[in-house]
């Protein structure tokens, strides 16, 4: 997909997200989940590029790599950073390539990160007033719950 091809995604996005923040001024969560479906990886980074672009916000792309740890309170304490620092710029964060992650739980794999609650990693997710969007590549593992947590589910399709 080319960078004009978003731009209907990118508006409805905006939409959904001035939403939010207005539903906000009545006690509502700001936060707002969006679910990138489709195989490219290169497609789910340039719509979220362009929609923080239009929101004049950072991207951090979540690499869960480097942020857990072998030891668990080192994890949780990367985790602490993280949301500070993505709650004092209101960035928005990019959690790419979750099947592992966020699957179903008949697909999903714990083994990838022992040290890491992902039960209290989505409640960070979930309490968190930015904008948080995950990639999957193959929609049939997402997790049901987490879908219904999403504001949007956005088909990327292929290149």
């Amino acid at each position: 997909m080319r960078q004009e091809q978003f731009r209907p995604v990118i508006e409805r996005l905006l939409a959904t997200r001035r939403a939010k923040v207005e539903e906000s001024q009545a006690g509502l969560s700001k936060g707002m989940r969006v679910l990138f479906a489709g195989p490219s990886g290169k497609n789910r980074l340039l719509a979220a590029q362009l929609f923080a672009h239009e929101l004049s916000v950072d991207l951090y792309q979540i690499d869960l790599d480097r942020i857990v740890s072998k030891l668990v309170g080192d994890t949780e304490k990367n985790l602490d950073a993280l949301f500070k620092a993505a709650e004092a710029s209101d960035a928005v964060l990019m959690f790419d390539d979750t099947d592992h992650l966020f699957a179903s739980a008949s697909t999903e794999d714990s083994g990838r990160f022992p040290n890491l609650n992902v039960a209290q990693l989505r409640q960070r997710i979930e309490s968190y007033d930015g904008v948080v969007l995950f990639g999957f590549d193959d929609r049939s593992h997402i997790d049901p719950g987490l879908a219904k947590q999403c504001d949007e589910v956005v088909d990327l399709g292929d290149d």
